[in-house]
């Protein structure tokens, strides 16, 4: 099996780190807004805006909606 680099006796990792590919940072992701939250119904506005709803209608079938903010 043959390794990376130029003689090939790097791995995966230090070769990624001789090329300069440096890790993505981490970044401070907020949560999501739970607007409605009862057993049939479900609520949820992303950072975006964006509103998802799941939902159970009487029958016991899930549905899930979703609303697209298109504002910018």
């Amino acid at each position: 099996m043959s390794g990376y680099g130029p003689d090939g006796s790097m791995t995966y990792a230090e070769w990624l780190r001789w090329k300069s590919v440096a890790p993505m940072q981490r970044t401070h992701a907020t949560q999501d807004q739970v607007l409605i939250d009862t057993p049939t119904q479900r609520t949820v506005r992303d950072q975006l805006g964006h509103d998802v709803t799941e939902r159970t209608d009487e029958r016991g079938r899930q549905h899930r909606d979703v609303t697209i903010n298109l504002r910018p």
